[in-house]
């Protein structure tokens, strides 16, 4: 006899709640036939599972239109702040900051993107249009092909296209462009980008390499941590060198006392 299994159907509802944050995310208010057609649930769906967010403060409903609430972004800054590795880290972001005086980012990487952690040292963003939370392809970022660096050879054949879009400088094209770029960053220690992102900003920096464990999603536990700034303040990487790999190095030697650390 057959024995078929069914389809949780809490796993539905938590993809279909999923797939409707994301989509008000992306576009920052929408209606519910907008939120329908966007993500291709029945209205009736939408409506339910809109008005049981609206009362636990996921959402937020504006008249017609649904906006992300309040609860999202309180436990955004409770995870970010309480988190044993953010706390680990801050204080040699600060002093990195303190010694060179530039924008200091600490990202991880999520599929192509990088995402910023944390930053430190600038709150004008038309200097430096970065935020936490926020997000940007990672071959165009210092911190972001740092992070490549620590990645299987084969990462870059299942995440990237063949050919890349056009960075600010057109410097890099294809895959095999930037593949041939991280094995140089695995050698230095050290990544750089120059007007990639946009076109008057320079950054550089360096992997922070945790050893892996066994992640829910698989992956290994690495950030970067880079410093930005104005490309006729950064000219040239050296003197930055030293304080990059002092952050670095201060924070997997927080790490390995941490009892909050993974163990092997």
């Amino acid at each position: 006899m057959t024995t078929t299994t069914r389809p949780d159907p809490l796993t539905g509802i938590l993809d279909r709640v999923d797939t409707i944050l994301d989509t008000i995310a992306t576009e920052g208010s929408m209606n519910l036939t907008q939120i329908s057609r966007t993500t291709g649930l029945p209205r009736t769906t939408v409506h339910r599972l809109l008005e049981q967010m609206v009362a636990r403060r996921w959402i937020t409903r504006i008249r017609n239109d649904y906006e992300i609430g309040v609860r999202p972004f309180h436990l955004g800054t409770l995870a970010r702040q309480g988190h044993w590795y953010f706390r680990l880290a801050r204080p040699h972001l600060e002093d990195l900051h303190e010694r060179t005086r530039l924008v200091v980012h600490l990202g991880y990487l999520d599929g192509t993107d990088v995402v910023w952690w944390d930053k430190i040292g600038d709150t004008r963003l038309s200097v430096v249009p970065t935020y936490v939370g926020g997000r940007h392809p990672a071959y165009r970022t210092a911190a972001g092909k740092a992070l490549l660096a620590c990645e299987e050879p084969d990462y870059l054949d299942e995440h990237f296209a063949p050919h890349l879009a056009p960075s600010t400088t057109e410097s890099l094209h294809t895959r095999e462009e930037l593949r041939t770029e991280i094995d140089t960053v695995r050698e230095e220690g050290l990544a750089h980008s120059r007007g990639e992102l946009l076109p008057h900003l320079a950054c550089v920096a360096t992997p922070v390499t945790v050893r892996p464990v066994a992640t829910s999603d698989g992956h290994q536990t690495t950030t970067a941590v880079s410093v930005c700034g104005p490309l006729d303040l950064i000219r040239s990487a050296n003197p930055l060198a030293p304080a990059l790999r002092t952050c670095a190095m201060g924070i997997l030697a927080d790490i390995s006392r941490s009892p909050k650390a993974p163990k092997d």
